[in-house]
């Protein structure tokens, strides 16, 4: 019998301790996790065949995680994807859900 296959996280952002933070707390609920600086970065890597879902910085310097997203749909990578960000605002909010986001959430300071 084959063994079921642990579902993989795989975290895009350019903030190393963000990256790190994360991974932690996936691996911490016995998730697998890798973790990519730039989207390209996940991009080189094999494309993941297993169950697995993207966290997704939205602001990264070379593509923002929305285009990044619309890119991943244009290749035909349907992978569930939870974005992050430290700097979201209502521009974004709308922008997200005219790309077909499910939600978005504004938190107040």
């Amino acid at each position: 019998m084959k063994p079921a296959m642990v579902p993989t996280v795989f975290i895009i952002d350019d903030d190393h301790g963000m990256r790190q933070a994360i991974q932690d707390l996936v691996e911490s609920v016995g998730l697998c996790a890798e973790s990519f600086a730039t989207g390209q970065d996940f991009l080189n890597r094999k494309r993941p065949v297993d169950q697995s879902c993207l966290v997704l910085d939205v602001r990264l310097p070379q593509i923002s995680g929305l285009d990044f997203q619309r890119l991943l749909d244009e290749m035909g990578l349907q992978i569930p994807i939870i974005f992050i960000t430290a700097h979201g605002d209502i521009p974004m909010s709308v922008r997200a859900l005219k790309y077909g986001i499910r939600g978005f959430s504004l938190e107040g300071d």
